[in-house]
């Protein structure tokens, strides 16, 4: 880092526009699921999953896809007849955390929606944790049709990811943080987007409460409670 600039981070990393005033970071770690949304119309057929760790923003990734496509979204312990007729309506749909956590509810659905992408053309976005061989379906229709899909992982946010994550949303709340405070807690935190807002969440309450910028005295003091 220059000198003269010690109390200033940057991050080379590109912000992409997202709904409802959000931005989604992109960085290595999740370039790769990010290019295969952008790239969702040229999928033949138009199946992917998306596969990654709790907190490695499956979810806001395909909430941003959701928002701009109008994509019917449903969690795959739920899913049934009725969710995939509205996603064939829709043109577009999401299945999040597959297979779910006792399994499909309905196999049978997950074939209709899968069979609508491959001879329709729309759009299925599924979401898990483990790749679809590991899904443990038992209709072989719906395994060889995921076999068409595309897969890409995601992974938890890497160190540039999660700092710019937590002076983002620090800015969103009209916060600053001093350097040394955040690189104070980068590798201190449960690496995951949902543990960086609640670490936000808590440091805006403690500097509220102290009416002080967040310092990194305020920053030890959160991470200390959260041990």
């Amino acid at each position: 880092m220059p000198a003269g600039n010690s109390n200033q981070l940057s991050f080379d990393l590109a912000f992409r526009p997202a709904m409802e005033r959000e931005d989604f970071l992109v960085s290595e770690c999740n370039a790769t699921a990010v290019g295969a949304v952008d790239r969702f119309e040229t999928l033949s057929p138009p199946i992917l999953v998306i596969v990654g760790p709790a907190g490695a923003g499956k979810t806001h990734l395909s909430e941003v896809w959701r928002k701009s496509s109008n994509a019917v979204r449903a969690d795959a312990s739920s899913f049934d007849e009725e969710a995939a007729a509205r996603m064939l309506a829709a043109g577009a749909g999401i299945i999040e955390d597959m297979p779910g956590d006792t399994g499909m509810r309905d196999e049978g659905a997950l074939f209709h929606a899968l069979n609508a992408a491959v001879q329709q053309r729309i759009r299925l976005l599924l979401t898990s944790r483990t790749p679809p061989p590991a899904w443990g379906l038992a209709t072989q229709d719906v395994s060889t049709r995921l076999r068409l899909a595309s897969v890409v992982t995601i992974g938890l946010p890497d160190d540039a990811l999660f700092a710019a994550l937590i002076m983002k949303l620090m800015a969103d709340r009209q916060m600053t943080v001093a350097a040394n405070a955040l690189r104070y807690a980068v590798p201190r935190l449960e690496r995951s987007f949902e543990a960086a807002e609640r670490f936000v969440a808590a440091v805006e309450r403690k500097s509220v409460e102290r009416r002080r910028t967040v310092t990194l005295g305020i920053v030890r003091e959160v991470i200390a409670g959260e041990d």
